[in-house]
Parts: structure tokens; C-alpha cells; sequence
């Protein structure tokens, strides 16, 4: 199928894991220097321990707890579809990996005392999903755990990068010319061709994502027992290996009430 129409974030890194190219399943194409960045950096804001149990809830391509190997007592990786969980378990060794998605987590209360749930919150789409995500969150953590929830836009993103989400060609191809000019436009006429073609995969994804202001998303989290220790700008490294702060995405650590 040249031309892949899809409604769910889901239904896209369902597809990814069938192209069995693994580090595509952290969501940033083929810049796995990125991945490997912002896991360690979120590894060490975590501190963590020995005697920790490391959560992952939305694992990706797993790298994150390949990087933590040897730093903690268990990894466990929730990753929500059947095709993913296949690729995590013949590439990263020594995890135990659940099927399973952030609203709903296949685990017991208080499982873990370190969750990182990252770049996956903006992916539900609306508050009353972030909402019950929250609470599994918060279910899943022991008492005075540290939760860090990575890459919560302030605003929309799809709107601030003219990114266009519909299911069709042509909706696609008018909307590059509306926003970003001709020469994206005649980039996605060819692309669009190509894909007619059979030479080229087009996916149209119509599912939108989650934005929270900082203090409405810190709010939502004190709703569940879950209280900021830190917020700080999501960065990313540039093709030239600089570091980049991101206009509109925030990293929160929180702590789980004593």
C-alpha cells in the first residue's frame, strides 16, 4: 500500500515495528544520537539505584533501559502492541517487556520506584485520557518514587509546525502549499506521486496530540499524588551534535507522596 491512511498514533508505531528497524520506534526517524541524549539525560535526573526497579511505559525502541543495564535491580518496558514487544524482546536482553499502554498499565499497584514515561502523555491526544494515564502512573509507583514525564507540549505543536494531519493526499499536498510555500508544495506533490507510484510510502496519520500549559499539567499531576520536584526544556542535539532547546516542550520530574 504506497499511500497508508491512519487515525492512531498507535496504528503508526505498529507499522514502524513491522519495518523491523527498531531505534524508529523512539519516534525520531533515524536520529538515534537524539535517543541515546535524551535517555541519558533523563537517567540521570532519575539518580538512580541499585535496589531500584526501573519503569519504562512507552518504552520505544527500549534503548532507555538498554542504557540502565546494570544500574538497577529489574527493567520492565510497556510497550502497546503485540508487533513491538516481539522486536524489544530479540534486541534488548535481560528486560521484561509487558503489552500494555500508559492508561492502562498490566502491572500491580506500587511495581516500581523509578517511571519514565516519555514523549508518549502528548500522544493520547486529550486531557481525560492524560488524566486516567496520570492515576495509572501514580498506581503503578511506590510511595516517594520519582516519576519523570518527558516532552509535554505547552501549546500545539501540529499548529506551531504547520504539520498536517488528515487522511488525504490531497488534503496533504493543499495544506503544504497553504503553510509552508511552494517549494514544500511541490515537494509533496512529488512525494505524493512517488507514493501513487508505489516507489514511496505515504503515511497520513489524522490523530492529533496533547498540549498542557506547565501549571495546568503540574496541577493535573498533584490531582494524583504526584508533586513537581523540577521542570526543564526538552533539548534535542542538531545535525551538527549542538544542543537545542525545544520552543515548546517540557520535561517534569515529579515525586510520588510519601
Amino acid at each position: 500500500m504506497p499511500v497508508l491512511r491512519m487515525s492512531s498514533h498507535i496504528e503508526y508505531y505498529r507499522y514502524l515495528a513491522g519495518q523491523s528497524k527498531i531505534h524508529r520506534l523512539a519516534g525520531r526517524g533515524d536520529d538515534r544520537a537524539t535517543t541515546q541524549f535524551a535517555n541519558a539525560r533523563l537517567l540521570e535526573v532519575l539518580e538512580l539505584e541499585q535496589q531500584d526497579v526501573l519503569l519504562d511505559v512507552g518504552c520505544g525502541d527500549g534503548s532507555l533501559l538498554k542504557q540502565a543495564d546494570g544500574l538497577v535491580h529489574a527493567r520492565i518496558g510497556i510497550t502497546p502492541t503485540d508487533e513491538e514487544m516481539q522486536l524489544l524482546e530479540m534486541t534488548v536482553p535481560r528486560v521484561t517487556f509487558l503489552r500494555g499502554e500508559v492508561n492502562e498499565i498490566p502491572l500491580e499497584p506500587a511495581s516500581a520506584s523509578k517511571i519514565v514515561c516519555n514523549s508518549v502523555l502528548l500522544l493520547l491526544e486529550s486531557e481525560a485520557g492524560v488524566r486516567k494515564a496520570l492515576g495509572e502512573i501514580s498506581r503503578v509507583a511506590r510511595r516517594g518514587s520519582i516519576i519523570c514525564l518527558g516532552e509535554i507540549p505547552a501549546a500545539d505543536e501540529l499548529a506551531y509546525f504547520h504539520k498536517y494531519r488528515g487522511n488525504s493526499v490531497i488534503g496533504f499536498v493543499t495544506h503544504e502549499l497553504k503553510k509552508k510555500g511552494v517549494r514544500a508544495f511541490l515537494s509533496s506533490v512529488r512525494e505524493a506521486g512517488d507514493a501513487l507510484l508505489g516507489e514511496h510510502t505515504l503515511v497520513l496519520n489524522s490523530a492529533n496530540v496533547y498540549h498542557a500549559a506547565p501549571d495546568r499539567f503540574i496541577e493535573m499531576a498533584a490531582e494524583q499524588e504526584l508533586h513537581m520536584v523540577r521542570i526543564f526544556k526538552h533539548v534535542r542535539l542538531d545535525a551538527s551534535g549542538v544542543v537545542v532547546e525545544s520552543p515548546l516542550r517540557y520535561n517534569y520530574l515529579f515525586r510520588k507522596a510519601s
